[in-house]
C-alpha cells in the first residue's frame, strides 16, 4: 500500500459511543392504562413499548393518524421546536400537502420531505381534528446544529494539510449556505469563501457566488503512480451561478466563472513541463433530476444530471481558444430485503477537449476511489454497484458498512515528452465504513480502502462532510 492517510479530526466522534447510544432511536413517553392488574398492566406497558418503536421508526404511521376522519380537509402545517429556521422558509416548502383530505394526503410523502431538508432531527409527524371539516398536521423536531466551526489535521506520506471552515448551513433561517476558511499544506496554501441560496417556491431562482485563492506545488501522478508534473503556481478563482427548479423533481442552472492561473518553472523538473499560464472565463449550463425516499434508515434516491461548459482562454504562450468539458451522471440506491440494507449504484463521466492542466479532473469525476490521489485526467467514464448495511443506529449517528465493485475507463495522464496518452481500463473492490451524523447538517464521516486489480496498489481515504 503505497500512501496512508491518518485523520485527526476536533471533537473525535468515538467519545460519543457511551451508554446513551443504547437508547431507543427516538425519544417519547409512554402512555400506560391505568388498570388494577399487576399483570395485566406489564402487559400493557409491553404492547404499548412495541407499538412505541414502530413509531418511531415510521412516525407518520400511527393509529392516531389512521383513528382520525379521513374527510378532512388539511388546513395547515404546524412545526413545533422551530428555533432558527423561519417559519417564511419552510411553510411554503410544504403548501403542496394542504387543501387535500386526510385520505388524500400521503404522510409518508411527507416525512420523505421533512427529511429532505437536512435541518432536522428527531421528528415526529400526527394528524389532529382543529375544526368539524379541518385537520392540520403538527410536526414536532428537534433542529441540528448547522453553524459548524470546523477545524481539521491531515497527515501522510507525502506531507501534511492543517487549517479550518466555518460554515452555516441554515444561515438566516432559510437554508442558506455560507463558508469561509483556509488550508494550508507541505505544498500549498489556499484560502475560499462561498455564499449559496436554493432555489425557492413560486419560480423564485436560488444562486451560488464563490471566490478562493491558492499558492501551491502541484506535483500530479499518472496511473502507474509515477511522478509526471511539478510546478509551482497561483491561482484566483471566481464564480456566479443561478438556479430553478422545474417542477418538483427537475432542476437547471447557469453559471459564470474566471479562473486566473500563473505558473513557474520547479527546480526539480525541466522548463518544457511546466504548463502555461492561464486566463479562463467560462459558461456552463446543467439539468438535473432527483426523486428521493425516506424508510427510516437511508434516504433512497433516483437521480440524473447532464452538463455542458465552454470557456475562452487567452495564455502567454498561444492564441485564443476555446475550452470545452461536457459531464454525465446516474445514480440510483433503493432497500432490498430490509430497510437495514440498500443497494447502490452509479456511473459518470466528463469529456474534455482543449482544457488547461488546471481544469482537468480527478478519479471522482469517474465515480471511483481505486486510480492515483494525484492523478488528473481529461477524459473519464467509469461506475460502481453494491450494498450498504445499516449496522447501528446511535442517538447522534448512524453507523454502517458498504462494499461495491468499479469499473472506470480513463485516458492516463501524458509524459512530458508525449504528445498522445493511451487509455486504460482499470477495476477492484472497495470498501469501508460511514457514519451519517444525526445531530449536526453534515453529510457524513467515512474511511474506505480501495485496491486497483489491474495496476496492483491501494488506495485508502478518509473524509469528513462528504461520502466516499
Amino acid at each position: 500500500m503505497k500512501k496512508f492517510i491518518a485523520i485527526a479530526l476536533f471533537g473525535c466522534v468515538s467519545v460519543f459511543l457511551s451508554a446513551q447510544d443504547q437508547a431507543k432511536e427516538f425519544n417519547g413517553k409512554i402512555r400506560a392504562e391505568s388498570v388494577k392488574n399487576t399483570a395485566d398492566e406489564l402487559n400493557v406497558e409491553e404492547k404499548e413499548a412495541q407499538k412505541q418503536r414502530q413509531n418511531e421508526e415510521n412516525p407518520s404511521d400511527n393509529s392516531e393518524n389512521s383513528e382520525i376522519d379521513q374527510n378532512l380537509i388539511v388546513s395547515k402545517i404546524n412545526f413545533i421546536g422551530l428555533k432558527k429556521t423561519r417559519e417564511s422558509y419552510i411553510q411554503p416548502k410544504f403548501k403542496k400537502f394542504t387543501g387535500k383530505t386526510v385520505a388524500e394526503t400521503d404522510m409518508h410523502d411527507f416525512e420523505t420531505a421533512v427529511q429532505l431538508e437536512g435541518l432536522f432531527d428527531d421528528i415526529h409527524i400526527n394528524l389532529e381534528q382543529i375544526s368539524e371539516t379541518e385537520a392540520q398536521i403538527n410536526v414536532s423536531v428537534k433542529e441540528k446544529i448547522t453553524f459548524i466551526p470546523l477545524p481539521f489535521a491531515m497527515a501522510s506520506s507525502s506531507g501534511f494539510m492543517a487549517g479550518g471552515i466555518v460554515m452555516d448551513t441554515n444561515a438566516f433561517g432559510r437554508k442558506d449556505m455560507f463558508m469561509i476558511g483556509g488550508f494550508f499544506s507541505s505544498d500549498s496554501m489556499t484560502g475560499m469563501a462561498s455564499v449559496s441560496r436554493p432555489p425557492k417556491e413560486n419560480w423564485i431562482p436560488g444562486f451560488s457566488i464563490f471566490v478562493s485563492g491558492s499558492k501551491s506545488t502541484p506535483e500530479l501522478e499518472n496511473l502507474d503512480e509515477d511522478p509526471v508534473f511539478k510546478y509551482r503556481a497561483k491561482a484566483f478563482s471566481a464564480g456566479f451561478s443561478i438556479s430553478e427548479k422545474i417542477g418538483e423533481h427537475f432542476s437547471v442552472s447557469n453559471g459564470y466563472s474566471f479562473k486566473l492561473c500563473s505558473t513557474d518553472d520547479h527546480e526539480d523538473y525541466p522548463k518544457d513541463s511546466t504548463p502555461e499560464s492561464i486566463r479562463i472565463g467560462s459558461t456552463s449550463l446543467s439539468f438535473g433530476y432527483s426523486k428521493s425516499d425516506w424508510n427510516g434508515f437511508f434516504m433512497s434516491t433516483n437521480s440524473a444530471s447532464i452538463s455542458a461548459e465552454i470557456g475562452l482562454t487567452n495564455s502567454e504562450d498561444s492564441d485564443f481558444r476555446y475550452p470545452q468539458e461536457y459531464s454525465f451522471s446516474i445514480g440510483e440506491q433503493h432497500p432490498i430485503f430490509t430497510p437495514r440494507l440498500r443497494m447502490y449504484q452509479k456511473i459518470s463521466g466528463s469529456y474534455g477537449r482543449k482544457n488547461h492542466l488546471s481544469q482537468f479532473k480527478d478519479k471522482g469525476a469517474g465515480s471511483v476511489s481505486i486510480l492515483p490521489g494525484y492523478f488528473k485526467t481529461e477524459r473519464i467514464i467509469g461506475g460502481n454497484a453494491g450494498f450498504e448495511v445499516a449496522v447501528k443506529k446511535f442517538s447522534w449517528a448512524l453507523l454502517s458498512i458498504y462494499g461495491d465493485y468499479q469499473v472506470v475507463y480513463t485516458q492516463d495522464f501524458p509524459p512530458p515528452d508525449d504528445e498522445k496518452s493511451d487509455y486504460k481500463f482499470m477495476h477492484g473492490p472497495n470498501g469501508g465504513i460511514r457514519f451519517y451524523l444525526a445531530k449536526v447538517a453534515f453529510p457524513a464521516l467515512a474511511m474506505g480502502l480501495a485496491y486497483n486489480v489491474t495496476q496492483h496498489y491501494w488506495q485508502f481515504a478518509a473524509a469528513l462532510g462528504m461520502s466516499l
